[in-house]
């Protein structure tokens, strides 16, 4: 009788730990419908064969020293051109210093940087190319 316990408790473990694994969706595609109009999009892996890493380690070391920064930029990426702002947060300026593209980097691809912010325009809808529902 024993043996049946050990059994089931066995059998109940590789189930519990086995689980989440068989249930993951291998497709990345996501279906969306909007009236008479049906979208499909299919979503890749993101990569990082085009991130400078260590420069994006290096921005987190920047939103570690001054944590204001990173909600000031995520609101507006253009900040990186405030030379006024840049006069306040310093080791931005020195992030920039160090890193030259990364003004464009952020301006461009924030969401690489940062979380977005509530009302950042980046965030939006029309800023990804989707157009709200009518």
């Amino acid at each position: 009788m024993k043996d049946t316990y050990r059994i089931f408790a066995i059998a109940a473990m590789l189930a519990t730990v086995a689980s989440p694994a068989l249930a993951q969706d291998t497709g990345r595609a996501i279906i969306e419908k909007h009236g008479n109009m049906t979208t499909e999009t299919e979503f890749q892996p993101a990569g990082t064969s085009n991130l400078d890493i260590q420069m994006l380690k290096d921005f987190s070391s920047v939103k570690q020293s001054d944590p204001s920064v990173a909600s000031k930029l995520a609101s507006k990426p253009s900040l990186v051109e405030d030379q006024d702002f840049l006069l306040k947060h310093p080791p931005l300026q020195a992030f920039l210093d160090k890193y030259p593209n990364a003004r464009r980097e952020i301006e461009t691809n924030p969401g690489n940087f940062m979380q977005p912010q509530s009302g950042s325009k980046w965030a939006s809808h029309e800023a990804a190319g989707i157009p709200r529902d009518q």
